[in-house]
């Protein structure tokens, strides 16, 4: 009897952990379609061109964060800046563009389900530049070029794009320095 009960109980706490984790990955799948917003930041010198910055905010805001600082850093180089939530009607319509960057939180070592989607739905100008960034905790995929590629932009084997600048902000340690020199890279 003391048998049954032992593994009635183990299997109910695996139940209820598997549970916990599905919740877990819709309510981080959801917070993606909340991302419907975006705003313009205009260039106070003469634009040099036009960049748009597509987010998904995952649950902490801090990819949101990092995408308004990376449009900042876009206007001052002279760009006008779409920042669109990755949901947003703005963040469909890719093709006045000149630069796109696309991110969202990694979970797990993977990109959220919205970013997959939204890079291999993307279908930019051909001389678009396009960089990537991703936020999570792993500090050993950011120094990893190759792992950061496969954990923060996911493309399909038949894919066209060319990723010309990646990505992750782990903390808040050099934070600005690592997106001056994302931009840089990108804008090269």
């Amino acid at each position: 009897m003391k048998k049954i009960a032992k593994v009635l109980g183990i299997g109910i706490i695996v139940v209820i952990i598997a549970a916990l984790v599905a919740v877990g990955f819709i309510f981080y799948d959801v917070m993606s379609y909340t991302a419907t917003g975006s705003q313009t930041l205009n260039s106070s010198a003469a634009a040099v061109g036009k960049a748009l910055v597509v987010y998904d905010p995952g649950v902490s805001g801090a990819t949101k964060n990092v995408a308004g600082s990376i449009a900042r850093q876009l206007q001052t180089k002279g760009y006008i800046v779409e920042l669109a939530g990755i949901s947003s009607a703005a963040a469909a319509k890719t093709s006045d563009y000149t630069v796109i960057v696309v991110g969202g939180p990694t979970y797990a070592g993977n990109a959220s389900a919205s970013v997959k989607k939204y890079l291999e739905t993307l279908n930019p100008p051909q001389k678009t530049k396009l960089g990537v960034f991703t936020t999570g905790q792993d500090p050993d995929t950011a120094k990893n070029t190759t792992l950061l590629l496969q954990e923060a932009a996911p493309l399909p084997k038949n894919s066209t794009l060319h990723i010309k600048a990646v990505i992750k902000i782990v903390s808040l340690e050099n934070y600005n320095q690592k997106i001056t020199d994302f931009v840089n890279a990108l804008l090269q």
